[in-house]
């Protein structure tokens, strides 16, 4: 299996220059560095926007940088990126209750948990994962782990007793299969097409997350409030940039197929059916909403005690959706 755009980000990166005002600095392209987050259709939004010129249409100049949210964090923290995109919300509202300058969501277009678990035939029913390992793909405290470990528990297992988890230094669906198939592990958690891999593979889907009903910002757009603040036109334009994206997604299947087939690094066929599963799963209008933040301080209050008093709403910038709306991108 081999997955493409391995870019591995740096402790430190150039300090972007921004433009923020119109005339020459939008005809040059204002400059953001963006992390990407993951790869499966969820993320892909900033891949369609490349191939289709998006970003140079709304006078960005964007620089994207594949990472993961816990290492996204640390990068704007210190200056070094502006935004990171198609992320879940785990490891920005950790690090805003522990004392970090604010994070805010300013759209997000899967609001659930986009997965499936995983496991050898053997285990038939989630009671029989007791004494299991299972591999989460990514490091702990990223969305995968947390995602797992939330379900496992609304499912009345204890993550930390009932089964040992383990992960990987960067998101990596194809070691997950890797680790089934030597026996090191006997579940993971995987989001299309992995999962009809894995199937092919001989492994069972023991549990479907979207099938759950619980709502969970998965992937969507996250930056530093003073950033928005003192550089919302070049959120604005990347948003749009986004809306562009989401069109050619949803109206597009061909065009769209063939860039995610590029971007996953599998056959047509499995990527196909990954594209059909995420439209299932997506929103048409990124409009963040109040209870998918809800669902992750419920997630992480148990590591965050801060968490279980916390705001969701405090979280979430709809103003940049709400002007769209405005300009017809969205309904």
């Amino acid at each position: 299996m081999k997955l493409k755009r391995t870019v591995v980000l740096p402790l430190v990166l150039v300090a972007a220059l921004f433009a923020s005002s119109a005339g020459d600095g939008y005809a040059q392209g204002a400059k953001m560095t963006v992390g990407q987050t993951g790869i499966n259709p969820g993320t892909a939004l900033y891949f369609i926007a490349e191939k289709e010129n998006l970003f140079a249409k709304h006078g960005l100049n964007v620089n994207i940088v594949k990472t993961n949210t816990a290492a996204a964090v640390q990068a704007m923290l210190g200056g070094s990126m502006q935004m990171s995109t198609g992320s879940g919300a785990a490891a920005f509202v950790t690090a805003t209750l522990e004392g970090a300058p604010p994070f805010v969501l300013v759209a997000s277009w899967v609001n659930v948990f986009p997965y499936k678990v995983m496991a050898l035939k053997d285990v038939t029913k989630v009671e029989d994962l007791k004494g299991k390992t299972g591999h989460i793909g990514a490091p702990f405290g990223t969305i995968p782990d947390t995602a797992l470990r939330f379900a496992l528990t609304r499912l009345k297992l204890d993550p930390e007793k009932d089964v040992k988890l383990v992960q990987n230094a960067s998101p990596d669906a194809a070691s997950i299969l890797a680790a089934m198939e030597r026996g090191d592990v006997q579940f993971g958690i995987l989001a299309p097409p992995f999962d009809r891999i894995a199937e092919k593979r001989g492994y069972r889907t023991l549990l479907t997350l979207p099938d759950l009903g619980i709502p969970w910002q998965q992937n969507g757009e996250w930056l530093l409030r003073s950033y928005l603040n003192s550089n919302h036109d070049n959120v604005v334009r990347y948003v749009r940039a986004m809306a562009d994206a989401m069109k050619v997604y949803f109206e597009q299947k061909e065009k769209t197929v063939t860039y995610l087939t590029e971007f996953i690094g599998s056959n047509r066929e499995d990527v196909e059916y990954a594209y059909q599963a995420f439209v299932k799963w997506t929103d048409r209008n990124p409009r963040p909403k109040v209870e998918t933040l809800r669902t992750t301080l419920d997630a992480i209050k148990k590591n965050t005690p801060k968490a279980a008093s916390a705001d969701p709403a405090s979280f979430i910038d709809t103003s940049i959706v709400d002007q769209l709306i405005k300009e017809g991108y969205f309904k």
